[in-house]
């Protein structure tokens, strides 16, 4: 299971895309960027080398990774390399969904395949293009417990409010301490669970009549098993999650 076919950084924050043609896609994820400006605003040429995701036409291609290698000056079409080969001929990018992630922004826009040319793809400029901060992994609400055991032998139940393979947040009466260390386990409905050392990094008190005092967050110091089955975790609570809103739409089309 996979969020795309790319397991980078920028295919781990690509939700699934659940045989959906490429304007749906785009219009599920465009309520996360900010309003459509120009390519020769968004300085997608300007920022360098960046990671991509290129989306075919294809509604079962869940995304491949590419290398985006700039713009050309002249023609200011879109220079890819592709990070593994891919089995898609170039007729299934004659209409395709492009994200390019770079200078701490991810760039998304409809394009076009065009040629080759010297070992690079080249692909139409956006007509539009939008954009968002990256974050290093998208958290989703959840519904589940986290027990968390403190230093000085306390065993705390708190219940979680939404989760990434770095970090999540829960609700909880206890008054956390910013930079305090402690162990925590993850049970997430369905899915599993998860034990790892987790360090406050926020403490927010809730409004009076709240069922709990604080909304607490928390980044996690994983090891390679341990953030691997993080992964596992939230990449079955996301497909869950993006089942439910695309089971939506259709119904709201049918």
């Amino acid at each position: 299971m996979s969020l795309a076919r790319d397991d980078s950084n920028l295919g781990m924050l690509l939700p699934l895309r659940s045989e959906m043609d490429l304007a749906s896609y785009m219009e599920l994820l465009i309520p996360e960027f900010q309003p459509a400006i120009g390519i020769a605003e968004s300085r997608i040429c300007d920022g360098g080398r960046g990671a991509a995701v290129i989306l075919s036409a294809e509604i079962d291609d869940g995304g491949h990774p590419f290398v985006f290698e700039g713009c050309d000056p002249i023609s200011m079409n879109l220079l890819f390399t592709p990070a593994r080969p891919t089995l898609l001929g170039d007729d299934a990018y004659r209409r395709a969904l492009i994200f390019v992630e770079q200078d701490g922004r991810i760039s998304m826009g409809l394009s076009s395949f065009l040629y080759r040319h010297q070992g690079q793809t080249h692909f139409a400029p956006p007509g539009l293009v939008y954009q968002r901060n990256t974050r290093k992994d998208r958290r989703i609400p959840i519904e589940g417990n986290i027990l968390l055991r403190k230093r000085d032998g306390r065993t705390i139940l708190a219940r979680l409010h939404d989760f990434s393979p770095s970090g999540a947040s829960f609700y909880t009466d206890e008054a956390f301490v910013v930079g305090d260390t402690f162990l925590a386990e993850f049970e997430v409905l369905d899915c599993g669970a998860c034990e790892t050392v987790v360090t406050t990094a926020r403490r927010e008190a809730l409004a009076r009549g709240a069922p709990y005092r604080y909304l607490v967050g928390v980044k996690m110091q994983l090891t390679a098993a341990q953030r691997k089955k993080a992964e596992q975790l939230y990449l079955c609570k996301k497909a869950e999650s993006m089942k439910r809103i695309v089971d939506s739409a259709r119904s709201r089309h049918g």
